[in-house]
């Protein structure tokens, strides 16, 4: 992953480049330390992100806080004195106040649970202009979305908006964290959310949900759709595979260009390990969106006698039409994460599940929006017409007022009822 970070001119003056464009590094949430230092979570020339002072003038790093083996996150208040620290831990977010002249202790933040605050499902914190207090979204597994209220000077935590009873007495799933074992030598987290009561004829079948991105992390936040698959019957599997950020540069890289498949092959190691839950390996499907949609079909077709049926949404089936087809303003950072047309055309076509149409088997449900700016519809009509021609078990669901993903809720009462009926159909006893 290479970010650029820019100084920009407000009134019109030219940017200017703080950091190294092709330099592999994140650089997230700058913010000024005074009129020549900026604050910036940073892992340049890490493993690991570190909350880093940058000197404007002569472009000097100095880290500032980290954690060992963990990435961070910091977020400054306007007076500049105080700092809202974000711990990741494994996928769940522990929080602590600091002082940057170091005049106090770092204070804890005591979060109503075990789940997750800001990006990248939830909204930044934000501080108060007078860096008293401070807001964070909070969310669990099993809490749709908080809003908090925590006061800078004692780490005290009030909620001021609470969604604990939108569901009433329907019952929702608390996941396991566990670690597969992988070919990559490191384990792949994963969460497990296991039914409660599932319906006789699903007990023992799985859905593996596949992040998009590829830069993101699966975090223990609320996920209407794993809650909706888990209340159906399924065992949902939810990891974080090689490509995932959250775990380190090398986890996150471990993807890059010519190592696409790595991440295919984690599939394959769930899969292996799905006995180890009570799982029956030959009812398991894969869903996933837009990356995670690329990484269902790659599954299907690269691993045609592991999977039952697959749920794409906004998926890639041809990374190299995708390439040639999708916006302008996304080519150039996606071919920089994938492989470029020019230099790495035998690779685009091999990772591509359009390339390997023949293999697939299983039954595929797909769901895509006739605007979509970054994967064009097109990316589903020709795998359709392909899976067609061979008589292949496909159904595709097109949204006239959609762009890249469902955002309006009358879709979604439509699409995923369909999509849950299909995996039902398909994964029952």
């Amino acid at each position: 992953m290479s970010e650029q970070l820019l100084l920009v001119d407000g009134i019109g003056g030219p940017s200017r480049a703080l950091t190294e464009a092709n330099r592999p590094a994140q650089h997230r949430f700058p913010a000024f330390a005074g009129p020549s230092g900026l604050v910036v979570t940073t892992d340049r020339d890490r493993e690991h992100t570190v909350v880093a002072g940058l000197d404007l003038k002569g472009r000097r790093w100095r880290e500032l806080i980290s954690r060992p083996g963990l990435d961070v996150s910091g977020h400054l208040a306007p007076a500049s004195s105080r700092l809202l620290l974000r711990v990741n831990r494994g996928g769940r977010a522990e929080l602590e106040l600091h002082a940057l002249d170091g005049a106090r202790q770092p204070l804890p933040v005591a979060l109503p649970g075990a789940g997750w605050t800001g990006e990248p499902t939830l909204p930044a914190p934000v501080w108060a202009p007078s860096s008293r207090w401070v807001a964070v979204s909070f969310s669990s597994p099993t809490v749709p979305g908080d809003a908090l209220r925590v006061d800078a000077r004692t780490g005290a935590v009030t909620t001021v908006a609470s969604s604990r009873g939108a569901f009433g007495a329907i019952r929702l799933t608390e996941p396991t964290l566990q670690l597969v074992p992988s070919p990559a030598g490191r384990p792949i987290p994963c969460w497990v959310y296991a039914p409660a009561s599932p319906p006789s004829r699903l007990a023992g079948s799985a859905v593996i949900v596949v992040h998009g991105g590829p830069e993101s992390q699966s975090v223990a936040t609320f996920n209407p759709v794993i809650q909706g698959l888990a209340a159906a019957g399924h065992t949902v599997l939810v990891p974080n595979v090689r490509g995932s950020t959250g775990y380190g540069r090398s986890w996150y890289s471990a993807d890059d260009g010519r190592r696409r498949l790595n991440a295919v092959a984690d599939l394959e190691a769930i899969h292996a390990w799905l006995p180890q839950v009570g799982v029956d390996p030959s009812r398991a499907a894969l869903w996933g969106a837009s990356y995670g949609g690329y990484m269902v079909l790659a599954g299907l077709a690269l691993q045609p006698q592991l999977w039952a049926a697959g749920v794409d949404i906004v998926g890639m089936s041809s990374l190299v039409s995708f390439l040639r087809n999708t916006s302008g303003y996304r080519r150039a950072a996606r071919e920089r994460e994938y492989g470029s047309l020019e230099a790495d055309l035998d690779l685009l076509e091999r990772a591509s599940p359009l390339s390997r149409v023949d293999r697939v088997r299983a039954p595929l449900f797909m769901i895509h929006g006739a605007n979509d700016p970054r994967v064009p519809l097109s990316e589903a009509e020709q795998l359709a017409q392909r899976l067609s021609e061979r008589h292949v078990e496909c159904h595709l669901l097109v949204y006239p007022d959609e762009g890249h993903g469902l955002a309006r809720r009358r879709n979604r009462l439509d699409a995923y009822p369909r999509a849950l009926e299909f995996l039902a159909r398909h994964l029952g006893a």
